[in-house]
């Protein structure tokens, strides 16, 4: 009888301070939260997710494999990535060029078939 008592009373001590340490809340913090902090949060989410976007192309995940680079390791380190690393590759990617040189070379030979005309060498453009 002692022992089961002795078990219900260790029971109860149990459950006691459990429901005390229920109660017991930590405290709050708050912070004022600046727009710039919002917005430069917004853009690291958005250039995030632009390089995401650009790693789940099919071309890119095929240059990638090439290069012995797994597609999906990679889109898992942008999730590491600091916002200045971000920054820096979402910037990279924006400002790479997608043909480079595409338009001045077909320029240049417009403008050589336009002085092979006027020369009289060529009858490219009748109108000339």
């Amino acid at each position: 009888m002692k022992f089961s008592s002795l078990i219900g009373k260790s029971i109860n001590s149990v459950l006691i301070a459990a429901m005390a340490l229920m109660c017991v809340q930590a405290p709050a913090m708050a912070d004022i939260v600046s727009t710039e902090q919002i917005a430069t949060e917004q853009r690291t989410d958005m250039q995030r997710e632009a390089v995401r976007s650009f790693l789940d192309r099919d071309d890119v995940k095929a240059q990638l494999e090439a290069r012995g680079v797994d597609a999906d390791s990679a889109s898992q380190r942008v999730d590491s990535l600091t916002a200045t690393e971000l920054s820096e590759l979402s910037m990279q990617i924006d400002t790479l060029p997608a043909g480079e040189g595409a338009i001045g070379f077909v320029i240049g030979l417009i403008v050589i078939f336009m002085l092979l005309d006027i020369a009289g060498v060529t009858d490219v453009f009748p109108a000339i």
